[in-house]
């Protein structure tokens, strides 16, 4: 399995229930443009649950798109007028109106179709406003990386962190894996890339994916885990 498409796979254990970074803009629209936009492009939102966004409440949507993520990333930056975001990997792109502020982030599809799931974050700017600095969970290592976003969902037991990191994405990987292992995790995926492996730790399954920004020239290391569902 190609490690974007196994990315994707976890990405949507944030949509199971008991009974999916490589560029980021930021820009401003009237109220509403955000899941207008998406719904404009052909998304059909799918599912929605509350969550805390750097500490304070949100809530992450899920929409779906027949398209391929490469013309979902594409189309959503011609709409707004920005450069387009690179053809390969997750795409993140945050914006704002005057009342919500939106993080969007476009998966590839799990298996080889030509469609692709967007998880939208989205926060109350008066919510946004009282965020906290995002830190690493307390039952998580310590990684050398500066938190800069974090989701948790209590419904679905998932906690999603990003954070930046001077390292190359291979290394960051790397440093984050043999932190996880030395805390009891093993790696379930040992031949992966450089830049990506799944853990898991009893009835824990814990992703990381890394990313170089090519504007910075510095890392995102992005980590999701679940409690009680299989990658």
């Amino acid at each position: 399995m190609r490690p974007w498409r196994s990315i994707c796979a976890a990405a949507a254990l944030w949509l199971s229930l008991t009974a999916r970074p490589r560029a980021e803009f930021f820009w401003r629209f009237p109220a509403g443009r955000g899941e207008e936009a998406l719904r404009h492009l052909g998304g059909t939102r799918v599912y929605q649950t509350a969550v805390q966004l750097n500490g304070v409440s949100g809530t992450l949507a899920a929409f779906a798109f027949a398209d391929a993520p490469s013309k979902a990333a594409a189309d959503l930056a011609r709409l707004w007028g920005l450069p387009p975001p690179g053809p390969f990997g997750a795409s993140m792109l945050t914006h704002a109106d005057n009342r919500t502020l939106y993080r969007t982030l476009i998966m590839p599809p799990a298996d080889n179709s030509e469609s692709c799931l967007v998880l939208a974050f989205m926060q109350p700017l008066r919510e946004a406003a009282r965020a906290q600095a995002p830190e690493w969970p307390a039952d998580w290592p310590a990684l050398n990386a500066t938190p800069v976003f974090s989701a948790v969902c209590a419904l679905t037991r998932s906690t999603f962190v990003t954070a930046d990191s001077p390292a190359p994405p291979e290394h960051a990987v790397l440093e984050a894996s043999r932190s996880f292992q030395r805390h009891g995790w093993a790696e379930t995926m040992p031949s992966s890339p450089a830049d990506f492996t799944i853990l898991a730790k009893g009835r824990k399954h814990c992703v990381i994916f890394a990313s170089a920004g090519s504007a910075t020239g510095r890392t995102a290391i992005s980590l999701l885990q679940r409690e009680g569902a299989t990658p």
